[in-house]
């Protein structure tokens, strides 16, 4: 009965062929504005998800540029005194210009007036221009009080000429407004340092704005200012700034191009096949063959598809989301983490992530599965397969539609380790700039502590030298004088040592055997060992060594042992005990002598001139010197010490 029916039915069509043929030609145009609004849609999200990735790498490395200027600035603002003096000025702000290539330059505001600029070449006309009392700045850089936090300003025409944004930290000395610490990034820099440059523009352009403080209207600072409202685009927020970051389709028709070639050829199509199924209708092979073309294409669209997957210039991988497993990867993914896409295949993103930073990545994702979010950017650390970590900046996208179950993601990441291993650098000159400026205001300190009173003695005495009449009483005066002199070459000689430690940045480092060290050291006070019936138990293993300058080490031993005999104990014979902890890298030297009352000197037991004993011969220069020299080594000393037991110190290496 059935097999009747369809029989008669194929025969109704087979009488009518025109309308056979209309059928057909519809039925043919539905299933192509099938594929072209697929087809549309796809490009539509590829359009999307790529101005997306530009505009976040753009912004991520404006965002670099804003961070290096934040630093810039707070390395200036430690270089002012607490008198509001600054040090060092042109030296830190040449190093911070000339290491950093987003930096055109830097200076210091005191009270809102620019005093202090690196380079001044080309910046003169900048010099003394008060920006809280110019009409035109005032506003921005009263944001930046209010806030107490780094405010970029513009961007602004400058007085020197040009156009540039305009970092202003404020600062503060004893909770008093002081200035300004200010970095000076021009537009073109800017620009540069961003990557806009590399971007795409037969595609794409940019557009930075920012709504004028005083008309409220948004200002437009890149070239190409004509209206495109009507454009497709995209924007982010950059809040240090308050500006906003436009990336704008050049073409608004750019995806309907690309599918009005599919859409004229498919309406062809579907008349060619009406007219065939008019034709000859009776040739079903004819009807699949044209089908087999058709699907030809779309496997020729994936191959296209594949093509840009694979030779992306970033790690992209696609991933399940409730696993984490790997799906697909492509070329540079694998040569990010080191393994290839088989190994990759068999891993999930958490295994290959850094342990420190798993817990915020899955968060993150937490976040996107539950719909708080659309998608996230953080940097994160890597452990290639070698076992080296790799910085990466993560991007990742939902690859489900609003509604359906999590399935699947994408990730795309570029590799940062040359710019966190630049940061850490920066820091690390920092954190020199810092310790040095420490042990300036150390060294001024004893220099105006120890010198003052000689001075004052020595010009006390020259007044009553000016005033004596008795020869007797002149004599008497000038071997006083004599004496403060020889006090006064001493304390000179002692602050020169001090000079040379702490001025020795690039001291010659060796594998030293440090059994060895304490045995020579031993043998340079045998006279002294033997006229106090000391005993010097080396417990020091004789395979230990350590990488340190051979003069410091040969110094710190001899000042210790030689300390523990000076300090011997009345009623004992001395023992000291020298031993190496190679757990906790540490050397001790431990005696039963006097010992140091802590309670009372433990504050000034390493400072220099500092004695506890009352010994004639003793100068409290001598653990001074050593602290300096273990800490120039970048160790560190301490002791313990007990005036019934004796004293152990305790040198702790790098």
């Amino acid at each position: 009965m059935v097999k009747k029916v369809c029989t008669k039915l194929a025969n109704w069509f087979l009488l009518r062929p025109k309308f056979t043929a209309m059928v057909a030609f519809c039925i043919a145009m539905f299933l192509v504005g099938f594929v072209v609004s697929l087809r549309y849609k796809i490009a539509k999200d590829n359009q999307h998800r790529e101005m997306s990735n530009v505009l976040n790498v753009v912004h991520q490395n404006m965002e670099q540029v804003l961070k290096n200027g934040y630093t810039a600035t707070l390395t200036l603002a430690l270089t002012i005194d607490d008198k509001g003096i600054p040090e060092n000025f042109e030296k830190i702000g040449k190093k911070l210009v000339d290491n950093n290539s987003s930096i055109d330059a830097v200076q210091l505001v005191p009270g809102g007036v620019i005093k202090y600029i690196y380079p001044i070449k080309g910046n003169e006309a900048a010099m003394n221009y008060d920006i809280l009392h110019t009409k035109d700045v005032k506003q921005e850089a009263q944001k930046s009080i209010e806030t107490k936090i780094i405010y970029f300003a513009g961007p602004l025409h400058l007085k020197q000429g040009g156009v540039a944004i305009i970092g202003r930290l404020p600062v503060y000395k004893n909770n008093t407004f002081w200035g300004f610490s200010a970095v000076i990034i021009r537009l073109e820099t800017l620009i540069k340092n961003s990557g806009i440059q590399s971007i795409d523009k037969s595609k794409y352009y940019f557009q930075f704005s920012k709504k004028n403080l005083i008309t409220g209207k948004e200002e437009f600072f890149f070239p190409n200012t004509t209206d495109f409202s009507k454009k497709y685009y995209q924007s982010i927020e950059i809040p240090d700034g308050n500006w906003k970051l436009y990336l704008i389709a050049s073409n608004q028709n750019f995806v309907f191009y690309q599918i009005i070639t599919s859409s004229i050829l498919g309406l062809l199509l579907a008349i060619m096949i009406g007219i065939w199924v008019h034709t000859i209708i009776k040739k079903p092979a004819e009807q699949q063959k044209l089908i087999l073309k058709q699907a030809q294409k779309l496997v020729d669209s994936e191959v296209k598809f594949k093509t840009l997957f694979d030779q992306a210039p970033v790690g992209i991988a696609k991933i399940a989301t409730e696993t984490g497993q790997f799906i697909e990867v492509n070329a540079e993914y694998c040569h990010i983490t080191g393994y290839n896409e088989a190994e990759l295949k068999v891993l999930n993103f958490r295994e290959i992530t850094h342990a420190d930073d798993v817990d915020g990545d899955m968060e993150n994702m937490k976040k996107l599965v539950n719909g708080e979010i659309n998608e996230f950017a953080m940097e994160k650390r890597y452990i290639n397969k070698s076992g080296k970590i790799i910085w990466v900046n993560l991007i990742v996208a939902p690859l489900w539609k609003k509604g359906e179950k999590p399935k699947t993601h994408i990730a795309i990441v570029e590799d940062i380790t040359e710019k966190k291993e630049a940061e850490q650098s920066l820091k690390k000159s920092f954190d020199l700039v810092n310790e040095q400026n420490k042990r300036l205001l150390n060294f001024s300190y004893i220099v105006s502590h120890n010198l003052r009173s000689h001075s004052s003695n020595i010009n006390s005495i020259s007044n009553l030298l000016e005033d004596s009449d008795n020869e007797t009483e002149t004599k008497e005066l000038t071997s006083m004088l004599k004496k403060v002199s020889v006090s006064l070459n001493e304390t000179m000689s002692n602050l020169n040592d001090v000079i040379n430690i702490q001025s020795n940045i690039h001291l010659t480092v060796e594998n030293l055997n440090l059994h060895n060290y304490v045995n020579s050291t031993v043998n340079a006070l045998l006279e002294q060992i033997h006229s106090k019936g000391a005993t010097v138990i080396n417990d020091v293993d004789k395979e230990i060594t350590v990488k340190y300058n051979p003069a410091y080490l040969e110094s710190i031993l001899l000042n210790f042992i030689s300390n523990s005999l000076k300090y011997s104990h009345p009623d004992r014979k001395p023992v000291i005990t020298i031993r190496f902890d190679s757990s906790k890298n540490e050397l001790k030297i431990t005696d039963n002598g006097l010992g140091i009352d802590l309670k009372k000197y433990g504050n000034s037991i390493f400072g220099m001139y500092k004695t506890f004993h009352n010994n004639k011969d003793a100068k409290g220069i001598g653990l001074f010197i050593t602290k300096n020299q273990i800490e120039a080594m970048g160790g560190k000393v301490s002791v313990e010490s007990d005036t019934k037991v004796g004293s152990t110190f305790t040198v702790h290496f790098k």
